[in-house]
């Protein structure tokens, strides 16, 4: 993090992404974060309606949910909820060499930009640079595109992408500011 609290990219999205690329090809469009789930990580992704949070990560069994409500709601939110439970499992399951911690419940709240605990702040930075890598996003905003054309094309909500670019410096209006 930045001194004036910009998160740029995490290098493990970016290893992830480059090792989904490497085995199944370069995703045409968005990032494939449904496939880099199952097919790479060999999670099981489950919408529920049973859910009061925003995802839960069950690293014993593998289990991913997704309140179905707001996947519903929004395409762009469930893809980054998704990608948040993923940044989960790489940084505290995988790299953290937890085996087997408890569930991980994630809050709508932890999915904003001012979360407080570094947990959630790790995912949500993973879950960006997956989704929005950087040299894609700069390419991007080099081309003069604006965050709702960008959002799109990423298939992330437009206050994502926003995020993205105050915290890439391509611009200094913070999100909610502008």
């Amino acid at each position: 993090m930045t001194p004036d609290g910009r998160r740029g990219s995490d290098p493990r999205a970016e290893a992830l992404l480059a090792r989904f690329t490497a085995l199944f090809g370069a995703p045409d469009g968005a990032v494939p974060v449904d496939a880099l789930a199952t097919d790479l990580l060999g999670l099981f992704v489950v919408e529920s309606d049973g859910i009061e949070v925003s995802g839960l990560l069950v690293p014993a069994t593998r289990y991913v949910y997704l309140n179905a409500g707001e996947a519903r709601e929004n395409e762009g939110r469930r893809r980054f909820t998704l990608a948040h439970e993923i940044g989960h499992w790489v940084c505290q399951c995988e790299e953290g060499g937890a085996t087997a911690p408890g569930p991980i419940l994630c809050r709508a709240s932890d999915l904003s930009a001012t979360v407080d605990t570094a947990l959630e702040r790790e995912a949500n930075t993973f879950a960006a640079s997956l989704l929005m890598p950087e040299g894609a996003v700069r390419a991007a905003a080099d081309d003069r595109m604006d965050t709702q054309s960008a959002a799109a094309i990423f298939g992330v909500s437009e206050i994502a992408m926003a995020w993205r670019y105050f915290n890439l410096g391509i611009t200094d209006a913070r999100p909610g500011e502008m």
